[in-house]
């Protein structure tokens, strides 16, 4: 069964489920903390000495992200890679997140569409909305996902 989300709905989903992911990933270097703290300032105090961390993945079947890198204060370059059997690469899109444990600085996002039978490798940049400057920030997460329909697999 094929199902179809008109684009502008199905950017908007994937923007959604990019920030959850990138929230989650962020709540869980926080929370562990929180379990063991009584108090708020010390759960503060430890979340300001979290490391800073570059992350990338694909939830597309043969299309792997091989590198992201912060390109200036508010882009960032990322390589893919489609190593499939099929002749052409898949429509995929590409949502960036960058979070920050400061409460004075807002979160960033951007996102970027690749139709089916972009090349590969591909080196592409997105430039991210927000205040904040990607250099401040404590996580960048970029995620690939499928983009326009979604087949999904029946038993």
């Amino acid at each position: 069964m094929i199902i179809y989300r008109p684009p502008e709905i199905a950017k908007h989903e994937m923007i959604m489920v990019a920030t959850a992911l990138s929230l989650i990933l962020f709540m869980g270097m926080v929370l562990p903390s929180l379990a063991q703290s009584q108090h708020v300032d010390s759960l503060l105090n430890k979340a300001q000495t979290l490391e800073p961390g570059i992350h990338g993945m694909s939830d597309v079947p043969n299309v792997k992200i091989t590198g992201v890198t912060i390109s200036s204060d508010k882009s960032i370059s990322i390589n893919l890679r489609y190593n499939g059997t099929e002749a052409t690469s898949p429509p995929i899109i590409i949502v960036a997140n960058a979070l920050t444990n400061r409460t004075e600085q807002a979160p960033m996002e951007g996102s970027q569409v690749l139709s089916e039978g972009w090349i590969s490798p591909n080196n592409l940049t997105i430039s991210l909305n927000g205040s904040s400057s990607l250099y401040d920030l404590n996580l960048v997460s970029v995620i690939a996902s499928p983009y326009g329909s979604t087949t999904i697999l029946q038993k």
